[in-house]
C-alpha cells in the first residue's frame, strides 16, 4: 500500500470491531450516500477489509458459540465449569480497569452493571449448587438410586467430553489469535511485501456489502475536471473530511474610500478578492526554506462547495437543485459545474456556500493542515471568515501493526488469555452472531435526508483529536501561521489598491495576529470569544505515547 494512513485504516477493521463496523453503517448502508474525498485514503481497500474483518469475526463466533453451548450442557453439574466462569469475570473485569486507568477513562456504566450482574449470578450459582442439584438427585435416589449406579458411567463420558471440547474451544480460539496475527503481519506491516487480496467476504451470520463496494473503488475521472467539489453533509460540521475545527475568526469591516487616491482604481470585487488570496498563498510553494521537507512546495489551492443533506432535500423543487441531486434514487452529484461555482462565488445561498480551500500534507501524509476562506464584499463593508482544521493521524493502537513481529510467540498466549476469557466473552459474541446490519427504517412516501449526506470519512473515524509527536503540534502552527500571515496582507493591499482606507482593516488585523479573536462552542454550547491566542494551546503530554489536544 502507498500510503501508510490506509495501511492502518485496513488493520483497524481487524484490531477494532468497533471501527469496521462504523465503516460499514456509514458507507455501505445507503446507496445513496455519496463518496467523500479523503487524503492518503483508498476507501474502496479499507471498506473491503472492513467487510472482510466482520465476516471473519462472524465464522469464528459461530464456532465458539456452538461449541461453548455442547460444554456447557454437558458440564452443568460440573465445579470446574463455575470456576471458569468465575475466572474469566474476573480476568475481563481486570482488562477493563487496567484499560480504562491506562487512558484515564472511568467504566461504562453498562459494563460495570454487566460485570456486577455477571458476579451475582455466579456466586448464587456456586452458592446454591448443591440446593439445585444435588437435592434433586437426594430427593429421588431411593426410587432411583440403581438407575443412578447404572448411569454414573454415562456422567463420566460426558465429563471426558466435555473436557475434550473445552480443549478444542482452545485450539479454535488459539488458531484464530494465531492466523490474525499473521494476517495483520503479512500484509499490512511497514514494508510488508504486496500481497493479493484473500479472505471471504461473506460467511455465517454476515450481510451482503458485494455490490455496494463497486461504488468506492478509487476512481480519478474527475481529477483536473472544471468546478468544484461538491460536499453534501449531514450533521452540523459541513467540513467532513478536514478533521477537527482549530481558532477560526471573522470580521467585518466597514470601508472608506480615500479622496485623493490614483486613478484608475482597479474595481474591489468578490472575484478579485479571491483571485488576489489565491495567487498570495500560492506563492508560498516557492518558500521551500519556511518548511521542513518542503511541504508548502506541494501546498494545494483548491474550491469546495458545501451544502447540508437537509436543506438540499427542501430545496429540491427549486431548478437549481438538480445540479446538486439530480434524482433521488442515486447520490448526490460530487462536482458542481464551472458556472455553478462561479455564481455562488459571489452569491451565496443559505443552503450552498463557496469556500477557497488552501492545505498542506505532511508527515507523510499523516497530518493535514486545511484552511478554508470565504469572502464578500461590496462597496460599503468587506466581510472576511478563516476557519481552519487539523486532520490528525489515525489512532496509536491502529499503529500497532508495526510492532508486531511475523515469528512471534504472543499469539499463542493470546488465544490462551482469551479462552480464559471465553465464558464471559460468550454474551459480546452471542450478541455480534444476532447483529445484523441493515438500512433504517423508512416512513413510506417521506424523504430522509440522511440518505445523501456524510457525516465523517473513514481517516475521521479512525482519528482523534490528539497529537502524538510534539513536532507535529509545532508544525501545524507553523503551517496555519505561515498561511495566515499571506492572507492579511494580500487582502490589505487589495483595499488600498482599490482605493479604500485600510487603517479600520489593519486594526482589526492586528488583533487577529496579536490575540486571535476566536469563534468557540458548537451547536451544543453558544459561540464564545476569547481575545488571547494562548488560550487555544495544547497542554503538555504527559507520557510519551499521550498526545495533546487541539481545540475541537
Amino acid at each position: 500500500m502507498s500510503d501508510d494512513t490506509t495501511r492502518y485504516l485496513c488493520a483497524a477493521s481487524y484490531l477494532d470491531p468497533g471501527y469496521s463496523t462504523r465503516a460499514i453503517k456509514e458507507f455501505l448502508v445507503e446507496p445513496t450516500r455519496p463518496v467523500p474525498a479523503s487524503p492518503g485514503i483508498d476507501a474502496g481497500r479499507v471498506l473491503t477489509e472492513a467487510v472482510r474483518a466482520r465476516a471473519r469475526r462472524k465464522n469464528y463466533d459461530a464456532i465458539l458459540v456452538l461449541l461453548m453451548a455442547v460444554v456447557v450442557s454437558l458440564s452443568w453439574d460440573n465445579v470446574l465449569l463455575y470456576a471458569w466462569i468465575v475466572l474469566s469475570v474476573l480476568l475481563v473485569a481486570a482488562r477493563a480497569g487496567k484499560t480504562a486507568y491506562a487512558t484515564q477513562r472511568t467504566f461504562n456504566p453498562k459494563t460495570l452493571v454487566v460485570i456486577g450482574l455477571s458476579i451475582v449470578a455466579v456466586w448464587l450459582l456456586l452458592t446454591y449448587a448443591d440446593v439445585l442439584f444435588d437435592d434433586d438427585r437426594s430427593r429421588y435416589a431411593a426410587q432411583y438410586e440403581d438407575y443412578y449406579d447404572e448411569t454414573s458411567g454415562g456422567d463420566t463420558a460426558r465429563l471426558v467430553v466435555g473436557i475434550v471440547l473445552a480443549v478444542v474451544v482452545l485450539v479454535v480460539v488459539t488458531i484464530e489469535r494465531w492466523s490474525l496475527w499473521n494476517l495483520l503481519t503479512s500484509r499490512f506491516r511497514r514494508l510488508a511485501p504486496p500481497s493479493p487480496d484473500t479472505g471471504s467476504l461473506t460467511g455465517a451470520f454476515t450481510e451482503d456489502f458485494r455490490e455496494q463496494l463497486g461504488r468506492f473503488r478509487r476512481d480519478d475521472e474527475f481529477a483536473g475536471a472544471p468546478g468544484a467539489p461538491l460536499v453534501v453533509y449531514r450533521g452540523y460540521n459541513p467540513f467532513v473530511g478536514a478533521g477537527f475545527r482549530r481558532a477560526a475568526w471573522s470580521m467585518a469591516i466597514p470601508l472608506e474610500r480615500v479622496e485623493d487616491a490614483p486613478d484608475p482604481r482597479p474595481e474591489l470585487t468578490t472575484e478579485a478578492l479571491y483571485d488576489g488570496i489565491r495567487t498570495a498563498i500560492g506563492n508560498l510553494r516557492n518558500s521551500s526554506a519556511l518548511s521542513p521537507d518542503r511541504r508548502l512546495a506541494a501546498l494545494t489551492v483548491t474550491e469546495a462547495v458545501f451544502t447540508p443533506a437537509a436543506e438540499l432535500i427542501d430545496h429540491l423543487a427549486e431548478p437549481e437543485a438538480a445540479a446538486y441531486l439530480p434524482d433521488i434514487e442515486h447520490p448526490p452529484h460530487t462536482r458542481l459545474t464551472e458556472a455553478h461555482v462561479g455564481q455562488l462565488r459571489t452569491e451565496p445561498k443559505e443552503w450552498a456556500r463557496y469556500y477557497l480551500c488552501f492545505q498542506v500534507e505532511t508527515w507523510d501524509r499523516e497530518l493535514v493542515l486545511t484552511t478554508f476562506l470565504h469572502v464578500a464584499v461590496d462597496d460599503t463593508t468587506l466581510y472576511v471568515e478563516w476557519t481552519p482544521f487539523m486532520l490528525p493521524p489515525v489512532k496509536a493502537e491502529y499503529r500497532a501493526v508495526d510492532k508486531m513481529r511475523p515469528d512471534s510467540l504472543r499469539p499463542f498466549g493470546q488465544g490462551l488469555l482469551a479462552w480464559l476469557e471465553m465464558p464471559a466473552s460468550l454474551p459480546v459474541r452471542i450478541a455480534n452472531l444476532a447483529s445484523w446490519i441493515r438500512r433504517p427504517g423508512r416512513e413510506p412516501g417521506v424523504l430522509d435526508p440522511d440518505r445523501y449526506g456524510t457525516a465523517k470519512t473513514l481517516r475521521e473515524l479512525g482519528s482523534v483529536n490528539l497529537f502524538t509527536d510534539y513536532f507535529q503540534l509545532v508544525d501545524i502552527e507553523r503551517y496555519e501561521k505561515i498561511i495566515e500571515s499571506r492572507l492579511l496582507p494580500a487582502i490589505g493591499k487589495l483595499l488600498g489598491d482599490a482605493g479604500f482606507s485600510t487603517a479600520k482593516f489593519d486594526e482589526q488585523a492586528a488583533v487577529v495576529i496579536n490575540n486571535d479573536i476566536t469563534i468557540e462552542g458548537d451547536n451544543r454550547a453558544p459561540i464564545t470569544q476569547t481575545g488571547v491566542r494562548g488560550d487555544r494551546r495544547r497542554r503538555p503530554p504527559g507520557k510519551p505515547e499521550e498526545a495533546t489536544r487541539t481545540e475541537a
